[in-house]
């Protein structure tokens, strides 16, 4: 689990220096602490952890810092003025210990530059408010993601992907090997939300999925959008990155999130009175 704990470090300082900045009235710096924090998001949604980890065997973390050739050049560029507030953090650090994170953060960028992901975590960075959660990969059903996972050559830590029309975690542990699909309840909150804003009056109505879908590939949702199948709510999800909507059944999505919620409310009471037995 070093990994994972070596990003939630870093992620904690950007978090700090990001607040400290947007405190002491330095807006533009916060933005960019911001940047860099967001990287490690990114990272984990994708479930790139490991790899980054295997990254990182490459460089060094104690020597002067390497910076990436894929950089774009331009000083005005994010990626570019984000190198240029890590290397300022780093030399101003008083300690191996304290310049660490930073030296993470610096990587992890170095790390979208040599994986030619830059360009897709700008969208993730500018555009996250207006897409839906992020997922990876789709699939039909479970047995495919569950093979898809058995496949892959590159370990794959948790990152989300889609199954049907669910959102579910995929994840893979270096430590001992062992690795499965299950459910993810990251769109439920969303429903919850657009639900008790209440559900337009005027929301498309279709017979059939089929008709729904070949509207939605005609009128995207952006990234979401309320319609009625066969008298039942749906809200579709426009999933940008995979080309395609889920459509998530409005009344069964807001009690199966109920059902969830009061076993994650059990669990630490039952816990709790196991260790008092």
């Amino acid at each position: 689990m070093k990994i994972f704990e070596t990003l939630a470090d870093a992620s904690q300082v950007a978090r700090s220096r990001q607040r400290s900045s947007a405190a002491s009235g330095h807006e533009e710096e916060g933005e960019l602490w911001r940047y860099l924090r967001e990287i490690t998001d990114f990272i984990h949604q994708l479930g790139q952890a490991y790899r980054f980890e295997d990254y990182l065997q490459g460089v060094s973390l104690t020597s002067s810092p390497y910076v990436s050739a894929a950089l774009d050049p331009r000083p005005e560029v994010s990626s570019r003025r984000a190198m240029a507030l890590a290397l300022k953090a780093l030399a101003e650090a008083h300690s191996p210990e304290q310049a660490r994170p930073t030296l993470v953060l610096l990587n992890l960028l170095n790390f979208l530059a040599d994986t030619a992901q830059i360009d897709d975590f700008e969208d993730f960075f500018t555009h996250r408010l207006d897409y839906a959660p992020l997922a990876m990969a789709s699939f039909a059903t479970r047995e495919e993601a569950e093979a898809w996972l058995k496949g892959l050559e590159e370990p794959l830590s948790p990152a989300r992907i889609i199954v049907g029309d669910q959102y579910c975690l995929a994840w893979y542990s270096r430590e001992d090997g062992s690795q499965d699909v299950s459910r993810d309840f990251t769109i439920e909150p969303y429903i919850e939300e657009l639900t008790a804003r209440g559900i337009p009056p005027d929301s498309p109505a279709f017979k059939s999925r089929e008709e729904a879908e070949v509207w939605l590939a005609k009128h995207p949702a952006s990234p979401f959008a309320f319609l009625s199948i066969a008298g039942e709510h749906y809200l579709a999800v426009h999933h940008k990155r995979l080309k395609r909507h889920t459509l998530h059944p409005v009344e069964l999505s807001l009690r199966e999130w109920a059902e969830w919620k009061r076993g994650s409310e059990r669990l630490p009471a039952q816990r709790g009175k196991i260790q008092e037995d």
